[in-house]
């Protein structure tokens, strides 16, 4: 019989399935509003910043692939290292912005420049990953039949959305050749 540690009335396999398809939300909000924000002032993201986004990217298709092939620690090492990645970059543009030669990138969002907001978010990420990781070792029944209903379909479809807009976006900006 097949018996888990319920968390809040969930079940453990349930509430990280839920948490993973939030957070999915959570990234692409951000990666969405960054755009809003950017392209209503009329500025074009830098090298850095489109290097922030595809970080985000990565974590948040890592996540997908736990909705669409079943929770597994490898999706969520994966998403670290993408959120490792990004928080490397992130962590790159701060320390090139508090030289006193350069000067900053745009407007601050709620007193933090986008790149700060960028290391907020790969840093909680890595930090939700690993509680999350942390949640799979306390679920006894590891493997978990993977439902593919309209949420996770619009995480998908969000997602790859995003993902189309970045490069295309990033073409009109650079073209073939790099930034």
């Amino acid at each position: 019989m097949h018996q888990d540690y319920p968390i809040f009335g969930y079940s453990t396999m349930n509430l990280q399935k839920n948490c993973n398809v939030l957070f999915i939300y959570v990234l692409c909000f951000v990666l969405f509003a960054a755009y809003v924000y950017q392209y209503s002032k009329h500025e074009n993201p830098c090298p850095l910043c489109l290097l922030q986004r595809l970080g985000m990217l990565g974590v948040a298709s890592s996540l997908l692939l736990n909705l669409r092939f079943g929770i597994k620690p490898q999706h969520y090492g994966l998403a670290i290292l993408s959120a490792a990645a990004g928080r490397i970059v992130s962590l790159r543009q701060i320390g090139m912005h508090i030289c006193p030669e350069f000067g900053t990138f745009g407007e601050p969002v709620l007193g933090l420049d986008l790149y700060v907001w960028a290391w907020i978010v790969f840093s909680c990420s890595i930090v939700a990953c690993a509680i999350l990781l942390i949640l799979y070792g306390f679920t006894k029944k590891k493997e978990s039949t993977p439902t593919w209903g309209r949420v996770e379909m619009g995480a998908f479809g969000t997602v790859a959305f995003l993902a189309g807009a970045n490069v295309l976006t990033t073409l009109i900006e650079c073209g073939i050749s790099s930034c």
